[in-house]
């Protein structure tokens, strides 16, 4: 610890732990019955995933909601702790661009106020590209298609 200007300083760094969320929303029919997953990859080797579905929905709206949830469910285990970043990893660019203010938002208003504060400074994006062998991305696809099948009845 060195003293500056009459304040005590920690010059320990803080270590950094990353948290890998898969996000995917799929939809039979656009619109349709369709559905959002995420898996969460945790340093510790834990994996968190779920899936919901709703009758009527669009694609676009199902991405955007699996960003959502991933995000809450991180938050709810790590809260504001500084040591944390959440690499989201999703095949929507979509979903990169409007929640990195790129593009203009005319859509799913609704659903933005409630995602935009869970995006901080210790989220970043990355693009995967869907369908491609991406075993995080594969993974929530294939969760994503079974809860809206499992709605339909198949």
């Amino acid at each position: 610890m060195r003293v500056e200007e009459g304040q005590l300083r920690l010059d320990v760094a803080v270590p950094v732990r990353t948290v890998v969320a898969y996000t995917d929303g799929a939809c039979s029919g656009n619109p349709g019955a369709g559905a959002w997953a995420y898996r969460l990859e945790w340093p510790d080797g834990a994996v968190e995933e779920r899936a919901a579905a709703e009758p009527m929905t669009t694609n676009n709206r199902e991405e955007l909601k699996a960003v959502r949830e991933a995000l809450r469910a991180v938050r709810r285990r790590i809260g504001d702790d500084p040591g944390w970043r959440v690499l989201v990893r999703t095949d929507s660019m979509g979903v990169i661009n409007w929640l990195q203010g790129r593009w203009k938002r005319n859509k799913n208003l609704d659903l933005f106020p409630t995602i935009d504060p869970l995006v901080d400074g210790r989220v970043r994006f990355e693009h995967v590209r869907g369908h491609s062998g991406d075993p995080g991305n594969d993974r929530v696809d294939r969760l994503a298609v079974a809860a809206y099948e499992e709605l339909l009845g198949r």
